[in-house]
């Protein structure tokens, strides 16, 4: 009698389970990251199984915009559907049909028939729409080399930066396989926000590299965040982010200081003194802003360390006249001889 029994609750069992299902997400807002899809059975149905685990090859799963729906059997992930519309279900491992039919029963009969099910399916669905709104700033000073070709500069300094940045996933199996995985209704953002943030600013240096190897200063960097969000995205794209399939969107710099930037502006200034036509214009600057200075001066004569070649020539004659030739032109007397 018992195997009887088997039979008849397995038949019954998976009769019920020929109901094909309707599964949707409602709208998920910017702090829920993924939710287990609902299924749809309405009051007057005659689908009354029990078992949201299973699902019906041929069942609609309906994909909104910003949505991407995950289906999953014997807990490994059998389909993934980012388009928008209608998505239709199928498990390849278990077809439909007389023979899948007989082989489910066959099935629930080896594990005493009833509601035991060993098949489990779950409907997940992940919101790809842009994460925005998460604030970074560098408690630290953040190491950078900056570098500049054309005066051969090469040192460390430090930056302090701050501002918002935006992402979104990029690949939702990896994102579900890596980190989610089983859950039982809800995962929201903040879960995963902070080991964005930290991730970001781990990456912040050798972005910040990156920029100053294409020739762009330290004080440009404010007018260059496109790149500075590229070369963030080419570096977390190999590490922590990229395996977890996630990735940069969008960045902004509310603020940014460069530490030492007197050191920096020294360096440059060595640097560029290299060049003998710009050390001799620095030169000629320096002399000109001494013989201003001296000419100001009214304690003595206008410019005592430049002397001319007429002036070196002067001599004072006995009466008092100063004289440049070789005798005096006041009385007449010869320029005394050395």
């Amino acid at each position: 009698m018992g195997i009887i029994r088997a039979v008849t609750g397995s038949v019954g069992s998976v009769l019920e389970e020929q109901w094909r299902e309707f599964f949707s997400c409602d709208a998920m807002d910017m702090d829920t990251l993924m939710r287990r899809g609902v299924k749809h059975v309405s009051a007057g149905s005659a689908n009354t199984r029990r078992d949201d685990n299973v699902v019906t090859n041929g069942s609609v799963l309906l994909v909104a915009d910003g949505q991407c729906v995950i289906a999953v059997s014997q807990g490994k992930v059998i389909d993934v559907c980012a388009e928008p519309g209608e998505h239709i279900f199928v498990d390849p491992a278990h077809p439909g049909g007389i023979k899948g039919f007989l082989s489910d029963v066959g099935r629930r009969v080896s594990f005493g028939g009833g509601d035991i099910q060993p098949v489990t399916h779950r409907i997940y669905y992940l919101n790809i729409l842009e994460c925005m709104n998460n604030v970074y700033y560098t408690p630290e000073p953040v190491p950078v080399r900056l570098a500049d070709a054309n005066t051969g500069l090469d040192m460390d300094a430090a930056v302090l930066l701050g501002g918002m940045y935006s992402y979104r996933v990029a690949d939702p199996e990896k994102l579900y396989r890596l980190l989610i995985g089983n859950i039982g209704n809800v995962w929201r953002r903040e879960q995963l926000t902070g080991q964005m943030t930290a991730e970001l600013l781990s990456a912040l240096g050798p972005a910040l590299s990156q920029l100053a190897a294409q020739g762009i200063r330290p004080f440009q960097v404010p007018e260059h965040v496109p790149q500075l969000r590229d070369a963030l995205r080419d570096e977390m794209s190999c590490g922590w982010c990229g395996e977890h399939g996630l990735e940069i969107v969008s960045l902004s710099l509310s603020s940014f200081r460069l530490l030492d930037a007197a050191a920096l502006h020294s360096a440059q200034y060595a640097g560029m003194l290299r060049d003998e036509s710009m050390a001799a214009a620095v030169l000629v600057e320096a002399t000109a802003e001494a013989m201003q200075s001296a000419a100001s001066n009214s304690a003595g004569r206008p410019f005592p360390a430049v002397l001319t070649a007429d002036t070196a020539a002067e001599w004072t004659c006995s009466c008092g006249q100063r004289n440049t030739g070789k005798f005096c032109s006041e009385c007449g007397m010869p320029k005394p001889s050395e």
